[in-house]
């Protein structure tokens, strides 16, 4: 996501005061549109659990006044105050909920996009997914253009700097490990490989762990959509993996985890396949922040050691 940040003033005329101010904004340009936004925002409903923690790690905890509270990761509960409104489903917000906070700004993920005209009638918006093909560029660009808005540039920057030397250490495990993993998510009683995406993009691309399955093996050409692979013993008795990370969407949403037996343990070891069940909140409804990536980095390195 190209972004392109102008700092500028301009004149802000109170009505009923004789007085004028100067008041500081940014452009932020995305998706090929420019935003204007307020520098230094006293109130911002954030739906993005990324953009969430990170604005925690910067300290600016305080200024958030709306967030999703339906289904928010367990590391973020610290949100769940009387200070905080609940601005309802990730996907369909409460739009007059949100209007009442009167927030100076609003940042969402790819879940509102969908959304971001009607909350542009509310308050200027910025939309921070992240970027699988640019991962780690994509989180950085996120985490210093939130320091920008908030005054924490040099927080924010030593916080990207914690978080390369950390990819740096991990990869060194990584690529010092023999083991080779495969990403899949658990829906509805299925457990779904997944070579694509944000999840894979973290492991693979960016921690450097092997793929047990090359990513265009179950595509005929380049032009087709992937087929959906259901990884299940047969599959894990043929491929061998050494690692199934698993990211379960149900849980994350309040619905049934998978069954701990859903494998039959006797072909994981002879296999030599090892389940990991990411934590589902964590890795499924958040991700691309400066908390939210030490966690998932942390949990993965583990399992190589």
């Amino acid at each position: 996501m190209k972004r392109k940040l102008i700092l500028s003033s301009i004149a802000a005329i109170i009505l009923g005061l004789a007085a004028c101010k100067s008041t500081e904004t940014m452009s932020v340009e995305h998706n090929d549109q420019i935003v204007v936004i307020p520098k230094l925002p006293q109130r911002i409903v954030v739906m993005n659990y990324g953009a969430l923690d990170t604005l925690d790690a910067l300290g600016k905890r305080d200024l958030v006044v709306g967030t999703s509270l339906t289904a928010i990761p367990h590391y973020l509960t610290q949100y769940n105050n009387a200070h905080v409104i609940n601005t309802g489903n990730m996907k369909e917000p409460n739009l007059d909920l949100i209007k009442n906070q009167h927030p100076d700004l609003i940042i969402i993920g790819g879940r509102q996009a969908k959304r971001l005209d009607q909350l542009s009638q509310i308050a200027p918006v910025i939309n921070l997914e992240t970027n699988p093909a640019n991962y780690v560029e994509s989180t950085k660009s996120n985490i210093t253009l939130l320091g920008q808005i908030t005054g924490t540039q040099d927080i924010a920057r030593k916080s990207i700097q914690a978080l390369e030397a950390h990819i740096q250490q991990a990869q060194q495990i990584a690529q010092a490990s023999h083991k080779n993993a495969i990403v899949a998510l658990h829906n509805d009683g299925k457990v779904i490989l997944t070579n694509a995406g944000a999840r894979p993009a973290l492991i693979y691309d960016v921690l450097k762990i092997k793929r047990a399955i090359p990513s265009s093996k179950h595509v005929s050409n380049f032009t087709e959509k992937p087929t959906m692979i259901l990884i299940d013993n047969d599959y894990i008795a043929t491929h061998k993996p050494n690692i199934i990370f698993i990211v379960d969407r149900s849980q994350a949403i309040g619905q049934k985890a998978l069954d701990t037996n859903h494998f039959d343990n006797n072909i994981l070891a002879k296999a030599g396949t090892k389940i990991v069940y990411l934590t589902a909140d964590l890795w499924y409804l958040s991700g691309g922040g400066i908390e939210s990536l030490t966690q998932q980095i942390n949990e993965v390195i583990e399992q190589l050691k």
